[in-house]
């Protein structure tokens, strides 16, 4: 697990990645079209920031990019890791230093944060028990819960590349939402600044969390959803919660605020989205 300090986030590492989001899609060429952006990059692209305290969204450190794959596919990356080190980038290791990581990549910038991408995929591949799935013979993705919503709902978002134009995949509202939820769920890997994206895009999105309720109705009955939202709800029920406590300290440390409007700021939205959408 990467410590990650909110100390490291920067607008201009942001750019960096987008920057280098970019070109991936670039020189990834027909692969693209099965590569799905997700992680935090997606809020950047999902929403704007409304926020009149927040003077920029806070970023991130990587790029997360979900695998789509389907078995007529098979083949289609066998150049994936040649492309990927012709850029520059090689894999990471294990905390050890001995072995080579299969699904993440690293590239290195000067005394600046080096660049990281990571490969997810849906866990309902089979074989079911393996927490990886390989891409190709030097790649693997890590499998997630939930990957599926983002092959079925996802919006485009275009980016240049010098006078190019790459089409870029991101999660829609509540696909996005669930993967969150489940990152932050995840108490070996837990980082607040999960919990702050889940906040920034419920606040953010369209209206807020009427819009959010709007698109939540159209899952009823997925269990993913409704397990994903129920964690939010629980992580987000007052100031003494542990999403509520980790975006406070956020807004606290990066933005000045005082904790009581914090607390504020945060609970209140995500009551009212869980009071308007009820039970899925």
């Amino acid at each position: 697990m990467r410590k990650k300090a909110i100390e490291d986030y920067s607008p201009a590492h942001l750019r960096k990645l987008m920057n280098m989001l970019a070109v991936l899609y670039e020189a990834f060429g027909s692969i693209s079209k099965n590569l799905y952006l997700v992680g935090g990059l997606v809020p950047d692209l999902l929403v704007g920031n409304k926020l009149p305290y927040l003077k920029e969204y806070l970023g991130t450190l990587d790029i997360d990019l979900a695998v789509k794959l389907t078995v007529l596919q098979k083949g289609r990356y066998k150049n994936f890791y040649k492309i990927l080190r012709s850029m520059g980038f090689e894999k990471q290791k294990t905390p050890d230093g001995i072995d080579a990581i299969n699904h993440s990549f690293i590239k290195y910038e000067g005394g600046g944060q080096p660049i990281i991408i990571d490969l997810i995929t849906d866990d309902k591949l089979e074989p079911r028990a393996d927490k990886l799935k390989e891409i190709s013979r030097d790649v693997d993705a890590v499998k997630f819960r939930g990957v599926y919503l983002v092959f079925e709902d996802f919006i485009e978002r275009k980016l240049m590349h010098g006078t190019a134009t790459v089409r870029i995949k991101i999660p829609n509202i509540i696909p996005f939402l669930t993967l969150k939820a489940f990152a932050y769920s995840d108490e070996e890997n837990r980082d607040a600044k999960d919990a702050y994206d889940i906040w920034y895009t419920i606040v953010n999105f369209e209206s807020g969390p009427e819009s959010v309720e709007k698109e939540l109705m159209k899952y009823r009955g997925n269990k993913d959803v409704k397990d994903g939202f129920e964690a939010i709800y629980r992580y987000f029920d007052n100031e003494a919660s542990m999403g509520t406590k980790d975006v406070a300290d956020i807004l606290v440390k990066r933005y000045g605020l005082g904790r009581t409007f914090a607390d504020k700021e945060i609970v209140m939205p995500i009551g009212q989205l869980k009071k308007i959408a009820g039970k899925l």
